[in-house]
């Protein structure tokens, strides 16, 4: 199956990735409708699409994306208003296949990725996580990943909350630490930009050679000299330092055998 009509609900970040996505293999996108109603219209108007008031799709849609917050999938799949034809997936990494409430023609569509306002990713590099209640949908959706991604690769519901988990800790946990290096180098009265080199060395490093050979530090070193100062530095902060003593023990631990 191929030139497929694509509606979507939700029309944020993950939606106007994958609509791009779509556009580029060739696909149409038929229709946009989210609560919000403005960013649906807007979308809507940039993809040629008819912008939906309600919860509605056209009659010629094959695929209907579900792009909304995880804590909506299951209500807004229970009020949405669809073709018998056409097959309706979430894109939640943490949602369960059972919360679109239906036995067939039915998925999920998980991009292992982030999606922020006005960073668009490269979308060819991008792994998709797949489930369907039943094989015909789940040929369909393999053929949407190996369309405008990187592949597409099966994984049930319990698979795909750890890999959820584990996508937290990869991305919106790193990112945190780089804030809060940014926040304690601001406090001593440097200019947070500063720390940008060191941010993409460390992301380089990682990518090349593993995050966990990458590592260094003081905690790595079994530095304790090093990491009591810091801790001591940290004395504005008692939340910084509880995180700095957390995420050191956890390091040393890690490489307790490591003669490094």
């Amino acid at each position: 199956m191929s030139g497929w009509n694509i509606s979507f609900i939700g029309a944020g970040n993950v939606a106007e990735a994958l609509y791009l996505g779509f556009s580029a293999a060739g696909h149409k996108i038929v229709s946009v409708a989210s609560r919000g109603g403005d960013s649906a219209k807007a979308l809507a108007v940039k993809a040629g699409a008819e912008w939906k008031k309600d919860l509605s799709v056209p009659g010629n849609c094959d695929i209907l994306i579900l792009a909304v917050t995880d804590t909506s999938v299951a209500e807004v799949a229970a009020e949405v208003i669809l073709p018998d034809r056409t097959i309706i997936v979430h894109t939640a990494g943490s949602v369960p296949l059972k919360a679109l409430g239906r036995t067939e023609r039915a998925g999920v569509f998980y991009p292992l990725q982030t999606f922020t306002k006005g960073f668009l990713p490269e979308l060819k590099k991008v792994p998709f996580f797949i489930e369907a209640t039943d094989e015909a949908s789940l040929n369909v959706l393999r053929e949407m990943g190996e369309s405008i991604g990187a592949g597409a690769w099966n994984c049930d519901s319990e698979k795909r909350r750890h890999l959820h988990v584990a996508a937290v800790f990869a991305n919106n946990f790193s990112n945190f630490m780089m804030t809060a290096g940014e926040t304690i180098a601001s406090e001593a009265g440097f200019d947070p930009l500063l720390l940008r080199p060191l941010i993409e060395e460390t992301a380089r490093k990682a990518l090349h050679a593993g995050p966990a050979r990458a590592q260094t530090g003081p905690a790595v070193r079994h530095d304790t000299i090093t990491i009591k100062s810091h801790l001591d530095l940290l004395s504005f902060s008692p939340e910084y330092q509880k995180l700095y003593r957390l995420i050191s023990t956890m390091i040393a631990d890690h490489y307790k055998n490591s003669n490094r």
